[in-house]
């Protein structure tokens, strides 16, 4: 079905254009999409009414068809959550006269969630009319508050998160060039950018940098973790109808609690061009797009100007550095749907089309965008390349833990006594992490439990803390290393009330195509809320039987990483947290 959508959009769009690209200019001219606006391009494009609402209405950012004066996005993700988002959207719901989020109040103001806005150490965190600001400064929430209630000057400005160098001795890799100011492009070059794709297109084949990405032992820093050398060899070796491959980069980061790919590429835009433009040139690719959140609203212009910097200075286009290499750079905005972290959602979401999971095989390094050979990567694996095709492979496979080589950045939350972006080297432990770079826990907090890799990984208790933050060892404890964002727990938070907000997280989130994601996500939901509910039954040993078996259907019956991982961090607070579960059994209520 989709083939035959993406073949009208070609036909009555022209080639490459689509009807995601149209909604999204429209709303970002009016802020909202209504029924006239469909029928209009409808009859404008000569394409069917249902195929343009059924793309607006997947996507987060696409379906408001009410017109508002202004607009607040509250950060609801587990790093906010724990960092007071309740209060202050109780507060603001009372500002607006509202009884719930998602409307639009009296006075003109949509108040709606979000999850995240990428700044999981500063939380809590609101977007207002598509700027980030942290409610966390003093008089920043009564700020917010003034603003939502009579549009007068916020006077906030986007925060910036704290970044943490590696210690003395330790490997510097992705953070190299962050104590510098190298988002122009002069200031890239003079701190060696593009030099490693200099070498490459003077003295390497395709086949030698990919020899040396497999060689450095590189992992997808996304969740999976599949070699990257074998992904981008694959594409190289598969055929396509017309000779099209394409390198697409996701910076659908949207794991409550994670902020790496942001810092990276507003911090360092043109090292993870210089990355993306060795993957392409490596594996035969003509096309490099990279899909960037709403929610990054300074990544997005940071990137809009370090590719248009590229393209002026030869570094991007035809005939590269004078080479025979050639390479087109766009960027295509994601407007909300967090299943376009998984690949063939994401490819579906460029295509213009829902971004329903596909079924796999085949696999997009073989099948991908358009039908064509895709290597389909994260901004972290990406930006890895540059020092390896410097350095070597060899040198790089020299840092790690077991099979998993190389460093790793993480993000901590509010939690900790030094919330922020760290470089640490595959195998260092949780314990490590939390208690020694990051001062341990916040003043007032005592460790309660730690989540590592967003709302699909697992929450581990105290003595999960000596795990060293590798892929395999990470499993082996119960949990996923994933894109690693780091959310920890004090004795503050109840994981119950978190679960629940994991469970919704996902039956908001669920792209709807298969029905144990789709529904089980919203039973789950259902049967947190019987527990949480002050009048009902509480907690009893069927109806966590039934949870149990909830999340086995999950796991073993969803299309796609979203449904099958969710049951990750609710069968570790079954195992890991009993007494959490037993505050709300019949009769003990919450203590």
């Amino acid at each position: 079905m989709s083939e035959n959508l993406i073949a009208l959009q070609n036909k009555f769009l022209g080639h490459g254009q689509t009807v995601y690209d149209e909604l999204s200019k429209l709303h970002e001219r009016q802020g909202y999409i209504g029924d006239r606006d469909i029928d209009r391009l409808a009859r404008q494009h000569h394409l069917p009414p249902q195929q343009i609402r059924a793309t607006a209405k997947f996507y987060e950012e696409l379906t408001h068809d009410r017109p508002a004066e202004r607009v607040v996005k509250v950060c609801n993700g587990e790093a906010c959550r724990v960092a007071g988002f309740v209060s202050c959207e109780e507060k603001l719901l009372e500002t607006c006269g509202l009884d719930a989020p998602g409307g639009v109040g009296a006075n003109g103001v949509r108040v709606e969630h979000v999850t995240c806005l990428g700044y999981c150490g500063l939380g809590p965190n609101v977007m207002l009319d598509n700027e980030p600001v942290s409610m966390a400064g003093e008089g920043a929430l009564e700020s917010v508050l003034e603003y939502a209630r009579s549009g007068a000057p916020h006077g906030l400005n986007e925060p910036n998160n704290p970044i943490h160098m590696p210690r003395d001795g330790e490997p510097c890799i992705l953070l190299r060039r962050f104590d510098r100011d190298v988002a122009s492009l002069q200031g890239a070059r003079d701190a060696g950018a593009y030099s490693s794709l200099e070498k490459a297109l003077a003295s390497m084949s395709p086949r030698q940098v990919i020899d040396e990405i497999k060689a450095s032992g590189l992992r997808g820093r996304g969740g999976a973790g599949f070699p990257s050398g074998i992904k981008l060899e694959t594409v190289s070796r598969s055929a396509s109808a017309d000779g099209r491959k394409f390198v697409v980069v996701n910076c659908d980061e949207g794991d409550a609690g994670s902020y790496i790919d942001k810092e990276l590429m507003e911090r360092d835009p043109h090292t993870q061009l210089e990355g993306a433009l060795l993957a392409a040139y490596s594996c035969g690719a003509q096309e490099v797009i990279l899909y960037i959140r709403f929610e990054y609203p300074r990544l997005l212009r940071v990137m809009r100007r370090a590719i248009a910097d590229a393209e002026e200075a030869g570094l991007v286009g035809s005939n590269i550095l004078g080479s025979d290499f050639s390479c087109q750079v766009r960027i295509v905005k994601g407007q909300g749907a967090y299943i376009c972290g998984e690949e063939t959602s994401l490819l579906r979401s460029i295509e213009g089309v829902p971004a329903i999971v596909s079924f796999k095989p085949p696999f997009p390094a073989e099948k991908g965008l358009y039908g064509c050979p895709t290597a389909v990567n994260n901004v972290e694996t990406l930006h890895n390349l540059p020092w390896i095709i410097e350095h070597g492979g060899a040198a790089y496979a020299s840092y790690g833990h077991g099979k998993s080589r190389g460093t790793k950045l993480v993000s901590l939350n509010t939690r900790v006594r030094r919330p922020g972006l760290y470089e640490i080297e595959l195998g260092v432990t949780l314990r490590d992490l939390i208690f020694r770079r990051a001062g341990g826990m916040a003043s007032g907090e005592v460790f309660k439990a730690v989540q590592v890799g967003g709302p699909l990984g697992g929450i581990l208790p105290e003595s999960k803390l000596d795990t060293p933050l590798a892929f395999e060892t990470m499993a082996e404890a119960g949990g996923i290393l994933g894109h690693a964002g780091v959310v920890v727990y004090s004795q503050r938070d109840d994981l119950v009330e978190i679960g629940r907000a994991l469970m919704a997280f996902c039956a908001v989130e669920s792209c709807g195509k298969c029905f144990p994601c789709r529904i089980g996500a919203v039973r789950g939901t259902e049967m947190f809320d019987q527990f949480l509910d002050p009048n009902g039954s509480g907690v009893t040993d069927d109806k966590l039987q039934l949870l149990s078996e909830l999340c086995e259907t999950m796991k073993y019956g969803s299309l796609c990483a979203l449904g099958g991982m969710i049951p990750i961090p609710i069968e570790n607070l079954m195992e890991f947290f009993p007494g959490e579960i037993d505050r709300y059994r019949r009769g003990k209520g919450k203590s």
